[in-house]
């Protein structure tokens, strides 16, 4: 991945809700209730006339009957990673390659095939939760191990509707 990484251009520009016009979301469906509240990310997304793409992880080999994939979000399980836990699957490349004004990573841990979409894409303006590995994001927020999903949503769009703001 290391190598990878290095091959990569991008052009950091920090963005908010008001200049980004392509944001991509990745997420995992680790957690029972993570595909609703990540759908509501997207519909108020949507309303701020972002162009959305999101791209979630099942850490399962087969996609649960509950969750019902649509046209706004695309799903990779298990049996789309190599042995490497590196996703193959040719959505997952078509999601690293788009640019990105803002990337938003809603997983509450730090998964492998996640963090290889993260690290390998171009996105201008990665944003997600604080880790202990690294910096992999340009905005870190940090939350309580307590806290769950629907306080790191709070959380982003706090600041990303205020950051970068003209005085």
């Amino acid at each position: 991945m290391r190598k990878k990484q290095q091959k990569i251009n991008r052009e950091k520009t920090v963005h908010n809700f008001d200049t980004a016009s392509r944001v991509g979301v990745i997420f995992s469906l680790e957690e029972e209730d993570s595909f609703d509240r990540t759908n509501q990310f997207l519909n108020f997304l949507a309303g701020q006339k972002i162009k959305v793409y999101a791209l979630g992880y099942i850490p399962f080999k087969e996609i649960p009957p509950k969750v019902a994939p649509n046209s706004k979000i695309n799903l990779f399980t298990r049996k789309d990673l190599n042995w490497y836990y590196m996703p193959i699957h040719s959505i997952v490349q078509q999601f690293i390659g788009q640019d990105f004004d803002i990337l938003i990573d809603l997983s509450s841990h730090r998964l492998l095939p996640l963090k290889f979409v993260n690290n390998l894409s171009r996105a201008k303006f990665k944003v997600g939760k604080e880790s202990n590995n690294g910096r992999a994001y340009d905005l870190m927020i940090r939350i309580g191990e307590e806290q769950n999903l629907q306080y790191l949503i709070d959380q982003i769009k706090y600041y990303l509707t205020r950051i970068n703001k003209p005085q």
